[in-house]
């Protein structure tokens, strides 16, 4: 009760070194509601930039914390709050309670400011700084969700980036993002063989040989603009990142030539 009345008096040194207190104390620390009037008191302090020095270690009661200060009607501080517990674990390449913490961001970024643009650029910001690539799927869920038909291509277009990394070391992350591509884009026969394929090269099983098959056994498409998902220009830069993938170049082979070289490679599977 002391700390709530400080806080709304704005007696702010005084609140933070009875805070402080408290969050030293082996019992009443447990108590979160310490931690949230830590980060209330920085924020409304000059020293705010201490406010990513002085997150919490567990990223669960980070978004406790975050969705209580929601719930006071503090949207910017809960904002706040969600990067810095964001940022650490985008540079840290850490995926724990990453899907959470960037849906929260999400929500709280399109209330603090609606605008589309903002947040896919918002969105693009965060990514640069990121080190584990498997944060693209989080952020491509939310896009995707929030954005509308436009997110479909802003997917696809965080995939092609994602294909352009180093991923020699993690084929299953390259395999995941041809399926995300082929999922973004299942209408367009050209691209679903080139993904299907690069699968194939990478897992090597059964399953994806006949995913092989059954869209090489498909009768031919002309590519048609007009019931593309993604532009053209998008389409184009995409064909030559995903053929970088390919052992060899399945425009100048037939089926049967592709199938004698898939069941080589499956080996005794074959």
């Amino acid at each position: 009760l002391r700390a709530r009345y400080l806080i709304a008096c704005e007696r702010i040194p005084e609140a933070m070194a009875l805070i402080k207190s408290c969050i030293n104390h082996p019992d009443i620390s447990k108590d979160l509601y310490f931690h949230q009037a830590l980060f209330t008191c920085l924020y409304m302090s000059p020293l705010e930039d201490q406010l990513f020095q002085e997150v919490l270690t567990d990223c669960k009661s980070g978004i406790e914390i975050i969705c209580n200060t929601e719930k006071e009607g503090k949207t910017t501080l809960a904002l706040q709050l969600c990067e810095s517990f964001l940022v650490p674990q985008l540079q840290n390449g850490d995926m724990y309670c990453i899907w959470d913490l960037i849906f929260i961001w999400s929500k709280l970024q399109l209330k603090s400011n609606p605008s589309k643009q903002v947040f896919v650029d918002q969105c693009y910001q965060l990514l640069r700084i990121a080190t584990n690539v498997r944060v693209i799927f989080p952020f491509m869920k939310v896009i995707k969700d929030e954005v509308g038909e436009d997110g479909l291509q802003i997917c696809v277009e965080i995939c092609g980036c994602a294909l352009q990394l180093d991923l020699r070391e993690d084929p299953n992350m390259k395999s995941l993002i041809y399926k995300a591509i082929a999922h973004f884009l299942p209408n367009d026969l050209e691209i679903l063989r080139i993904c299907a394929l690069s699968i194939f090269f990478l897992e090597r099983t059964l399953e994806s040989y006949y995913t092989v098959e059954r869209l090489y056994k498909c009768a031919d498409e002309e590519y048609n603009e007009c019931t593309s998902s993604v532009q053209n220009r998008v389409r184009f830069e995409l064909l030559p990142i995903l053929k970088k993938g390919l052992f060899f170049d399945p425009e100048f082979w037939n089926f049967l030539m592709i199938k004698q070289n898939c069941l080589a490679l499956l080996g005794d599977k074959a």
